[in-house]
């Protein structure tokens, strides 16, 4: 199985697979661009392999580096901001079908 980057802004790129439980993305962030806030009903773990993202979560600001990991609960309000260039993997329980249904317009500006 192969997965292909997707464009999705100018500072945004994003490549996915989706199995029967979890869908699993990696995120290719430019430095200042921001994920707007939003929330969805899945679980989100994100795992930061390279920059620093700054995330605000349910109104708490922290800063996560290469290495550090980020649990998002379902339901909750979050974004994140790249204070450097980014790479990160995030996974998702259950899978994000409104990526594959075009219902992500958040991540396309």
């Amino acid at each position: 199985m192969s997965w292909q980057w997707e464009k999705l802004s100018d500072c945004l790129e994003r490549r996915y697979v989706s199995g029967e439980r979890v869908t699993v993305a990696q995120f290719r962030i430019r430095e200042g661009c921001v994920v707007p806030r939003h929330s969805h009903p899945q679980e989100q773990i994100s795992v930061v392999l390279q920059g620093l993202l700054e995330f605000e979560v349910e109104g708490r600001k922290f800063t996560a580096a290469a290495g550090d990991v980020v649990v998002i609960p379902p339901g909750v309000e979050h974004e994140a901001k790249a204070l450097t260039d980014v790479v990160v993997v995030d996974a998702f329980s259950p899978p994000r079908s409104d990526w594959a249904s075009g219902q992500d317009s958040y991540l396309r500006r």
